[in-house]
């Protein structure tokens, strides 16, 4: 990895931006007494799909399957096999293995969000050890709203929040095993029946992501993989750990480059896992460890843009305008991506919004039929719902267009200029209004 890229990623780890998505190839510590135990380091998965596959074969069938869903619906599918979700989850819970090394030395990383698609909990354990006190949830790809919990509470590195996008052991029947369960889970994911918690959703945003343990070699993961960073709307950098050792020099250019296509754009560290994850925590040693926020540091304000289409040239100017130390903006363009229910994913940036900007455009005002529309009327509605006085709805004065000529049911709001001339004095007023609505309300 070039230095700059490891720059990229220290301050990223160390200012509390950075969010460690764990795969499940972790090679694990194995307390097993079994001389006939693997001598080489495996993970808690590749246990299982090792016990599976001798449970197969005592059925005399042939397994050819190494892919951990495949072997799942083949020992699902067999009708005299006993219940697959209780017998994994009773694996998983009382697997003879312990967190290893790359576990803990990633427990010490300032990491305040874990994802993780294990199933087990040696993670858990590993940031237990390093006295932290993790706080758990789990995403259930066949439950109703009340079994995907939202966070309770701001995570931190001292008690980071642990979310099992595959379901956990105390839950049998959340757990996504075979190929079936990998399909409803994709389905539910990218529909949002069962939505990710709006909470989770917020703390994915403009942060840098982290990729570990995915096995990203393997042609089935890389679909995966893109496919869960499109689902959860991540479109800020990323990098993923993989040692590409044993592909050959076609294949392992094939895979980076698979991984740089489309946005995000995600690093490919061809390193082994133990000699990244030390050099890690020796870069981040070296810059002084993490940066702890002050505690009266302000929450930035969440920030939704709605325009219409012929307005998206300002639209964008504004989004990139606007300070990210202060504010969180949402902008469809830069969030929505191919595959999502975006009328679900709108509604929900805009639901769990502080403010509403619009454009008070003349293209606004004539747009008759529109989605921007539906837009307003959401956000007119959500207005009803707040004290009088309290802010919410901003409409802002496209390039001259007055209150009297712009969209009528946006007249009674305090309204803000935007003008091309004198575009970064106007957005400075626009930040002022709302940081300090924002600093009042969080008082």
């Amino acid at each position: 990895m070039k230095d700059i890229q490891w720059a990229s990623l220290v301050e990223s780890v160390r200012t509390g931006s950075c969010i460690l998505v764990l795969g499940p190839d972790v090679p694990a510590v194995s307390r097993a007494v079994d001389q006939n135990a693997p001598e080489e380091p495996i993970s808690v998965r590749e246990a299982f799909c090792r016990f599976l596959t001798k449970q197969l074969e005592e059925e005399n069938l042939r397994v050819d399957e190494r892919a951990m869903f495949a072997l799942a619906q083949m020992y699902e599918d067999f009708p005299t096999l006993v219940n697959l979700k209780n017998v994994a989850a009773n694996f998983f819970r009382n697997a003879p293995y312990d967190p290893g090394p790359l576990h803990h030395i990633l427990a010490e990383c300032p990491f305040s969000l874990v994802l993780t698609t294990c199933h087990d909990d040696l993670f858990e354990k590993a940031l237990f050890a390093q006295q932290k006190t993790p706080s758990k949830y789990r995403y259930h790809y066949r439950g109703e709203p009340r079994d995907n919990m939202e966070l309770d509470a701001r995570p931190s590195p001292e008690s980071p929040a642990l979310y099992h996008l595959y379901g956990r052991f105390d839950r049998p029947d959340s757990l996504v095993l075979t190929e079936n369960d990998l399909l409803e889970f994709v389905t539910g994911i990218i529909s949002g029946r069962p939505k990710l918690p709006d909470s989770l959703k917020s703390l994915l945003r403009n942060n840098t992501f982290l990729f570990v343990g995915f096995g990203i070699q393997h042609w089935y993961v890389r679909v995966l993989l893109k496919l869960l960073i499109r689902a959860m709307g991540i479109s800020s950098s990323a990098f993923a750990l993989e040692s590409l050792g044993e592909l050959d020099t076609r294949e392992r250019q094939q895979t980076v480059l698979f991984y740089r296509r489309g946005t995000p754009r995600i690093e490919v560290v061809d390193m082994d896992g133990l000699e990244f994850a030390r050099e890690l925590s020796k870069r981040l040693s070296s810059e002084g460890g993490y940066v702890r926020s002050s505690p009266q540091r302000v929450k930035r304000a969440q920030v939704f843009i709605s325009y219409e289409r012929s307005d998206t040239e300002i639209a964008r100017r504004l989004f990139d305008a606007l300070p990210r130390d202060r504010i969180d903006p949402s902008l469809d363009t830069d969030f929505l991506q191919g595959g999502q229910d975006w009328n679900q994913e709108l509604e929900d940036r805009l639901r769990s919004s502080d403010y509403f900007l619009v454009l008070n455009s003349q293209a606004l005002a004539e747009k008759k039929v529109g989605y921007v529309n539906k837009e307003i009327d959401t956000a007119l509605d959500m207005q009803k719902y707040r004290q009088g006085g309290t802010g919410f709805i901003i409409p802002l004065q496209v390039d001259g267009i007055t209150a009297e000529n712009g969209r009528p049911d946006l007249k009674r709001f305090q309204q803000i200029p935007l003008r091309a001339g004198s575009f970064a004095d106007d957005v400075g007023q626009i930040v002022k209004t709302i940081f300090r609505d924002h600093q009042l309300r969080m008082r």
